[in-house]
């Protein structure tokens, strides 16, 4: 009758001769017919794995049940192709702000953002009550000098009259010439003083100098403003310009100069044109600021400040991209799971990087055209693992 007494199978007097299946079989015999305990539950493990043969790989990939499912893409050696869409604003390709040269108290601004004006259309008008003044106190010092003038150039033409006739003298001839000159010099003087008050009372009224539309209106009607501060900012109506801030992706490197397409947010005809500018990263939100200048008579098919869609493709020479999702590291640096469909086993293969993309990573070297590398599942595997493939992609 078998007991639950194990202490002779525990003891360390058996023959030295036995081997891990007699071991086994013993064990088993021994735990036949009682309630398994876990510690009995092990041990008829341990017996069941001594008893049964090796298992070969094609074994293990024959019991399809046993291997871990994994999803694998196969490698390919493709033209690298790399479409981008970005979202941004239609602004001026050349903007300035316009304010009056003198400071004053506004008293009028006949324009708002959107407004096309023309050359000579009057945009604001300051108070001219002060440059009038001036004005007329410039009018009345010339008005004076030019009478100076008139008669100081009689007195030098009687001097000379009397001279010639012997009653005068040259003292008083030359007194009379000095006088006419200072006179002359005098009404020069207050002239040039009356154009300059002239000048000033025009610029009261702020006037565009060239065809353009108002993008923002910076003063109101009382408000009291300095010499050359912003009035309007005004915008060229002849070119235009996409902006986008996107964020710094290594693509940006290529962009540079190629087409753009170029659509309206709300739809309509598009245009193709050249990537203008790449500006450096802001620091503040690191982005990057890409221009595209619209230029002839595309530019007016767009309206400042409306959203625009802006699509790019670069091309690059034949290589290997991968996704993301097969990258894994080791030690030795970046690698991959490698699934060997012979042996149904896989392995990490290391891999040179060549550029990091947004969904994609570039392999410099590491990988062969037709490869097949894991995607799903990567993060249960280890070195000689047998899988079977649930999913696979080209």
């Amino acid at each position: 009758m078998v007991t639950s007494d194990r202490r002779p199978l525990r003891g360390a007097g058996r023959p030295a001769s036995w081997s891990g299946r007699t071991l086994a079989a013993v064990l088993c015999g021994t735990i036949a017919g009682l309630a398994l305990t876990p510690g009995a539950a092990l041990a008829q493990e341990m017996a069941e794995a001594a008893q049964a043969p090796s298992e070969t790989p094609s074994d293990a990939s024959a019991q399809g049940d046993n291997a871990f499912p994994v999803g694998v893409v196969t490698v390919r050696q493709t033209l690298q192709v790399n479409r981008h869409s970005l979202t941004g604003t239609i602004q001026a390709l050349d903007s300035f702000s316009a304010g009056f040269r003198d400071g004053g108290r506004v008293i009028s601004v006949l324009v708002d953002v959107g407004d096309v004006v023309r050359v000579g259309e009057q945009i604001a008008q300051i108070d001219p009550t002060q440059a009038q003044a001036s004005l007329n106190s410039a009018q009345a010092t010339l008005d004076a000098a030019e009478a100076s003038l008139v008669q100081s150039r009689q007195a030098q033409t009687r001097a000379s009259g009397l001279l010639e006739r012997g009653s005068g003298t040259q003292a008083d001839l030359d007194s009379a010439t000095e006088a006419y000159l200072t006179a002359q010099a005098s009404r020069d003087q207050a002239a040039a003083q009356l154009e300059a008050a002239q000048q000033t009372m025009e610029d009261t009224a702020l006037t565009a100098t060239e065809d353009a539309i108002v993008t923002e209106r910076s003063a109101e009607p009382g408000q009291v403003v300095g010499a050359g501060q912003s009035i309007v900012t005004l915008a060229s109506l002849e070119g235009r310009e996409a902006v986008f801030y996107v964020p710094n992706l290594p693509e940006l490197d290529e962009v540079m100069g190629i087409d753009a397409r170029l659509t309206p947010l709300g739809g309509g005809d598009g245009v193709s044109m050249p990537v203008t500018e790449i500006s450096p990263v802001v620091a503040s939100n690191g982005t990057v600021t890409v221009k595209v200048a619209i230029e002839g008579d595309a530019a007016r098919r767009f309206i400042i400040g409306e959203p625009v869609i802006g699509e790019l493709t670069t091309e690059s020479e034949p290589g290997i991209s991968i996704p993301w999702t097969t990258f894994n590291a080791t030690q030795e640096g970046p690698a991959v799971w490698v699934y060997d469909p012979e042996t149904g086993q896989v392995h990490l293969q290391q891999i040179t990087i060549g550029r990091y993309r947004s969904s994609t990573i570039e392999v410099a070297s590491g990988l062969d055209d037709g490869d097949l590398i894991v995607t799903a599942g990567s993060h249960a595997l280890y070195p000689g693992r047998h899988v079977v493939v649930k999913e696979s992609a080209e």
